[in-house]
């Protein structure tokens, strides 16, 4: 499949899609655009979006059709609020949606109706002693609907070892287990489409969470029709493994999409000085390493092996590598302590 996002007035950047796409790389200008024209795209502005997308506004293509609004959800988590917003009983949160759907539960009937007989018996009360004060008037409470009983009533907390905190208290990788499990029961639920478009992760997250965020909704993508599009500078966690390779586009001057590993591979080892012999998730995670750095023109201080495999992929992609070995080599002192 083919998914085209519209950059600006009838510039889009074209994707081979299937499932997922990893978008990383120094030009974070770029990356920038494709998050705007998603977000935007699902959130309307036509004041906005004008004079820099054209009187077609902003155009969101997989193969060959307009992405329909209304036949796909989009959740955009780019801080941890985008988090806790769906952890709040609001509409579209998936807080919001789970609650909702337990509307006609059995037990839920059941205690509304006990509820509901003990408000009888409050406006009965009530009544009794307004009668002291009145000869007219009368007292009715209506019964308890439960979608108006979680608008009036509902407060979401989280609690930790009995005591019940806020929920922007919450630990980040407990909220990212929070907003998985809600999203399972939406995907378990759904007939739609769902994406997921995560954007700079490392800003509010740690490595090991975005690594173990991230597997989680690769296995979800495996069992539900859900969609991801990760957004970031650089792609060093973990998460990326031998099948995402050509799921990875390089943002620097131009977009680049890197090839499936055996045909990357293959390349890497044609332009190579020597005998590469990096492979499986070695390669992988090098890879991973040095897409952050495809194309920069500023001086790179990384593993000479890192170094050397940059060089490769830079080359093969057109660009200089700049760097300084002098400031990279070691004094036989310096060598001979590290063997220590």
């Amino acid at each position: 499949m083919t998914l085209k996002i519209e950059l600006e007035n009838q510039k889009f950047l074209d994707i081979d899609f299937d499932d997922a796409v990893y978008i990383a790389g120094i030009n974070q200008k770029k990356i920038w655009e494709i998050y705007r024209s998603l977000y935007y795209y699902f959130n309307k502005n036509p004041k906005l979006v004008e004079n820099i997308y054209g009187e077609n506004k902003i155009e969101l293509i997989l193969n060959d059709e307009s992405i329909s609004e209304k036949n796909n959800d989009f959740y955009f988590i780019n801080n941890r609020d985008s988090i806790c917003e769906q952890m709040l009983y609001k509409k579209n949160s998936l807080l919001f949606e789970l609650l909702n759907s337990l509307a006609d539960d059995i037990e839920v009937s059941k205690s509304l109706e006990r509820i509901n007989d003990e408000h009888l018996k409050l406006e009965i009360v009530v009544q009794n002693l307004l009668n002291s004060y009145s000869d007219n008037l009368k007292v009715e409470f209506n019964d308890i609907n439960y979608l108006d009983f979680l608008k009036n009533s509902l407060l979401v907390e989280y609690e930790s070892e009995g005591i019940n905190f806020p929920l922007e208290f919450m630990n980040t990788g407990l909220l990212l287990d929070e907003f998985l499990n809600f999203l399972e029961f939406k995907l378990k639920s759904s007939s739609k489409p769902v994406w997921i478009v995560l954007y700079c992760l490392d800003s509010f997250m740690s490595g090991y969470d975005k690594k173990r965020f991230i597997n989680k909704i690769k296995i979800l993508i495996d069992k539900y029709d859900l969609k991801l599009i990760y957004l970031g500078s650089n792609l060093d966690s973990g998460f990326i493994d031998e099948n995402d390779l050509d799921k990875i586009v390089i943002a620097d001057s131009e977009f680049h999409q890197l090839l499936p590993y055996e045909e990357l591979l293959n390349s890497i080892k044609m332009h190579y000085p020597s005998e590469f012999n990096i492979e499986g998730k070695n390669f992988v995670d090098s890879i991973s390493r040095v897409v952050p750095y495809v194309g920069t023109k500023e001086n790179i201080f990384i593993s000479n092996k890192d170094l050397v495999l940059l060089k490769v992929v830079n080359e093969i992609l057109g660009y200089e590598t700049s760097y300084d070995l002098d400031d990279q080599l070691l004094t036989d002192a310096e060598t001979k302590y590290l063997k220590e």
